[in-house]
């Protein structure tokens, strides 16, 4: 355990590059992304949930390059330079358990990248994650390349290269940085998770239209879309009301879906 801890503490994050102008308003043609870096992931696991050596080859096959720990390494200093955790968890784990990795991983710069799975978990489980901030949680048996799958699209979201003079965009009262995750209301500024860096991007190039949820799904997911519960939305949105800390920004429109408001 002290060994990965020292392997991974020598790695360095690569270095963020600058953002260009700001949109003053919401493009309809969303910019152009640059392929993402190699990428590289812990995979932890949780007393409880015992894990087969097959899936650790496999996963290294499909993923650049996976390190093996355990939960001990939640008392420890999280290394972005690690940017994916991939958390193999038992099932009935509490809200307070994952609020506390949520916890644990938000502080680093770049943020990491929080992805859970329980084979024998329930739908209650993905619900409290998702709530808590992971940034996805997947329950019931999975083929170890949907696993690798998921590592790349968390990877993806979280590592968005926009040319730089498209990293900014802006609507209203919103400044949003999605090279950094960092948004900007009214000047007061906070870090967002990739779920949510990708919805309120959507929200943004929306211009102010109202969204369904299917269409958040799809912008925040991808190709998992189909995999995830529209409730998944509804715990973004509120997850970005709380940070925003601006009352009405998000308007709910009653069945249909949120849009933004220019305040």
């Amino acid at each position: 355990m002290l060994q990965f801890l020292h392997e991974v503490g020598e790695k360095q994050s690569p270095p963020l590059t600058s953002v260009g102008a700001v949109y003053s308003t919401a493009s309809q043609n969303p910019p152009r992304l640059q392929p993402p870096e190699p990428i590289t992931a812990v995979l932890v696991t949780v007393e409880g949930a015992p894990l087969a050596h097959r899936t650790v080859d496999d996963l290294r096959r499909e993923v650049i390059d996976i390190a093996v720990t355990d939960s001990q390494i939640f008392g420890a200093i999280p290394d972005p330079a690690r940017s994916i955790y991939l958390i193999w968890a038992p099932p009935g784990l509490p809200e307070t358990w994952f609020k506390r990795v949520v916890s644990w991983g938000q502080d680093t710069d770049p943020r990491i990248g929080l992805l859970g799975y329980a084979p024998e978990g329930s739908v209650a489980d993905c619900e409290s994650a998702l709530a808590a901030g992971f940034d996805d949680y997947v329950v019931g048996e999975l083929s170890n390349r949907e696993l690798a799958a998921r590592i790349r699209a968390i990877y993806r979201r979280m590592h968005w290269r926009l040319e730089p003079s498209s990293s900014r965009l802006a609507f209203g009262p919103v400044l949003l940085d999605t090279h950094t995750h960092e948004v900007w209301v009214h000047g007061n500024s906070r870090i967002l998770t990739g779920i949510e860096t990708a919805v309120l991007h959507a929200l943004i190039s929306a211009g102010g239209r109202t969204l369904e949820r299917a269409e958040l799904l799809d912008a925040a997911w991808g190709e998992m879309a189909l995999e995830i519960s529209e409730r998944a939305v509804d715990n973004v949105i509120l997850r970005l009301r709380r940070k925003l800390e601006t009352p009405g920004l998000i308007r709910t429109v009653r069945g249909v879906g949120f849009r933004l408001d220019e305040g």
